[in-house]
């Protein structure tokens, strides 16, 4: 099992086996890669493209995929994936960030959510298909990570919303499509409150049932412009790792961070909490071990 950290600085703190980081997030902001940390591209996902290209935007009967849209759960801009200026443009970009780094992180590399996209180029391409809705969109996602697969030369880890059930209907995504693509998966739990373990757990049930390749877990820890009262619990965050650790295999966890600071807090937290690594030791097997043994290590670094 490894562990590693997705940061949004080319940080890499102590104690982790890799660092991602994030070139591109949904800001749309593009930072310029590391030559020695994989590189994660949200790619729809892109709110300084759609002010520049407000006609890029998907829609849906209920309306723009645009922050404050309270119908779907989105907090940037999401592009139309048959975009074909921007399509052709990202994949380009991704394939010279995998020249520059040593593997691809996607995110957002699918629809905005159930209903998108029903701009007028969009019904003309599916009424062309002859397929339903459902299956189209299906078809424009996996087109789209074949044309991915052949940009990317290195590893190419695909991420996942947490939505083992719906996926298909929600965004587009067939697992066993994109399973044909990607090396990995990487199941996006992030969520600022861990309180209540189980559900994450069933979740990471969920995919351990229906994927055919290994797949991370990724977890929330500090983000940018986040107050210390609004992320979750360092007791919260080893609790819920080690809940989907004993579900086994799980290929590891990654740590969303803004920094070395907060990644430096939280393992420091962590360790300090005996008595609750104690008590989780109790909950058996060797990839609940092998998470409180890394976590045991971190005493090195803790000054």
């Amino acid at each position: 099992m490894k562990f590693g950290t997705l940061t949004f600085q080319p940080h890499k703190p102590e104690g982790f086996d890799f660092h991602v980081f994030r070139v591109k997030p949904e800001t749309g902001v593009r930072n310029k890669p590391v030559s020695d940390m994989p590189s994660n591209i949200a790619v729809f996902a892109d709110t300084q493209t759609a002010q520049t290209h407000p006609d890029w935007v998907s829609q849906s009967p209920l309306g723009p995929a645009q922050f404050g849209n309270n119908n779907f759960n989105i907090y940037w801009s999401v592009l139309c994936p048959t975009q074909p200026e921007y399509r052709e443009e990202q994949l380009r970009y991704i394939a010279e960030i995998d020249r520059q780094s040593p593997g691809i992180w996607l995110n957002s590399q699918y629809f905005a959510d159930h209903s998108h996209c029903t701009c007028p180029r969009c019904k003309d391409l599916q009424q062309k298909s002859g397929l339903g809705f459902i299956d189209w969109r299906r078809r424009v996602v996996t087109d789209f990570l074949e044309d991915v697969r052949g940009a990317v030369k290195k590893e190419l880890v695909l991420s996942l919303q947490p939505d083992p059930a719906s996926s298909l209907e929600r965004y587009g995504v067939d697992f066993d499509d994109s399973a044909k693509y990607a090396d990995k998966f990487n199941i996006v739990m992030f969520s600022k409150n861990y309180a209540t373990p189980w559900y994450w757990e069933m979740l990471a049930r969920g995919f351990k049932k229906l994927l055919k390749k290994p797949f991370y877990i990724s977890l929330y820890v500090y983000g940018p412009g986040d107050l210390i009262q609004d992320v979750p619990l360092p007791a919260e965050l080893l609790t819920v790792t080690t809940r989907c650790a004993r579900v086994g295999d799980v290929e590891g966890f990654v740590y969303l961070i803004d920094g070395e600071k907060e990644m430096y807090n939280f393992q420091k937290s962590a360790f300090e909490n005996v008595a609750l690594r104690q008590k989780l030791r109790s909950f058996g097997g060797d990839p609940v071990q092998q998470f409180l043994d890394r976590v045991d290590s971190w005493e090195k670094i803790i000054k």
